[in-house]
């Protein structure tokens, strides 16, 4: 009976050990109490496996997940990391995804233009209108202004987005 004998060294009760000739004693109202007790655990891991197989899923289509990857066999893990790397080649593929470095240089770009177009505005508008200086002046400082809110929106928008790494605990969708 090797089931019985795995089961009582996984702490199911006996009411008299056995051994040497002598048989164990067992009362089956208990035995049957605590084997019910570990399906019903064996179910509740399942089911939270199953669970956060299901929310880690939903998460790679825009879901939300409140379990983690830790929950899940290796398995399982690498399949839903390899369905994420699909779905980041497939999203890059349909220009939906963009790198870090891409999106940075883009910023750049276009603010540089809007920098400099405002940090000139001033002094072409004086030539053009002959504004009096206390009015340049005025202009100037708006214009500083609006190029200060920019950097800080623009430093902001990545210090709010730090660079994870790519490691292979780390490298998924579900990591806050």
């Amino acid at each position: 009976m090797p089931t019985i004998a795995a089961w009582i060294s996984k702490g199911m009760p006996v009411k008299q050990k056995g051994g040497a000739g002598s048989a164990y004693e067992l009362q089956l109202s208990h035995c049957f109490a605590w084997r019910q007790a570990q399906k019903a655990n064996e179910d509740l891991r399942s089911e939270k496996v199953r669970q956060a197989t299901q929310a880690l899923r939903l998460a790679l289509v825009g879901g939300s997940s409140g379990d983690t990857m830790a929950a899940l066999d290796p398995k399982t893990r690498r399949e839903i990391m390899a369905a994420q790397r699909e779905h980041e080649m497939f999203e890059r593929d349909r220009n939906q995804l963009m790198r870090r470095d891409d999106v940075r240089e883009t910023f750049d770009v276009v603010f540089s233009l809007i920098r400099d177009q405002l940090n000139a505005a001033p002094d072409v508008i004086e030539r053009k209108h002959a504004l009096e200086p206390k009015l340049v002046h005025a202009l100037i400082d708006i214009c500083d202004d609006l190029v200060s809110g920019v950097k800080e929106a623009i430093d902001a928008f990545w210090r709010d987005r730090p660079v994870r790494e790519a490691t292979a605990q780390k490298r998924d969708l579900f990591d806050s």
